[in-house]
């Protein structure tokens, strides 16, 4: 799974994977049956795919640094394959407090209203302006939560706005 065609290129060992097993991605026309999944360097669309097509499954996940994904991993408490560690969540427990309030406030709509807007501006707006909460840790936090992979975007462009 990646997020285009061309993000394997020239890697020995994903395309290795992807002769044997496929390639997915978000855009492509190709559906395969759900197993185990790799999914190299998504964003918020691609890891939604992934998650689709890995249910009942493994799932592995190579992060990138424009979306990194440790506080979904702690929420779907995921094993780091590196030292076999359980993932944990480097959230304070008082803004993650607040986010659970954005997620139920406006988490199942994505925040698409201006209502739901202002409440997540009100709430994580002072988490993230005192670089206590970075705009993509709450991305990669709602999808762990059950958020759409439009809905964490979302909110990610609106916290950024604030940083």
């Amino acid at each position: 799974m990646t997020n285009t065609f061309q993000n394997g290129v020239g890697i020995g060992c994903l395309d290795e994977i992807a002769r044997r097993g496929g390639q997915a991605t978000p855009q492509g026309k190709q559906r395969f049956d759900r197993g185990p999944v790799l999914a190299y360097v998504p964003d918020e669309r691609t890891l939604e795919f992934a998650l689709d097509l890995a249910r009942g499954y493994s799932l592995a996940v190579v992060e990138t640094v424009s979306f990194p994904l440790a506080e979904w991993a702690a929420g779907a408490g995921a094993i780091n394959l590196l030292d076999g560690s359980t993932s944990t969540s480097s959230i304070p427990d008082d803004v993650k407090a607040d986010l659970d309030r954005a997620v139920f406030f406006g988490g199942n709509n994505g925040w698409t209203g201006p209502d739901e807007k202002q409440h997540a501006r009100a709430h994580l707006g002072r988490h993230v302006q005192s670089g206590r909460l970075a705009p993509e840790q709450a991305a990669s936090y709602v999808m762990s939560q059950g958020v759409s992979d439009r809905g964490a975007k979302r909110l990610r462009l609106l916290l950024e706005k604030l940083a």
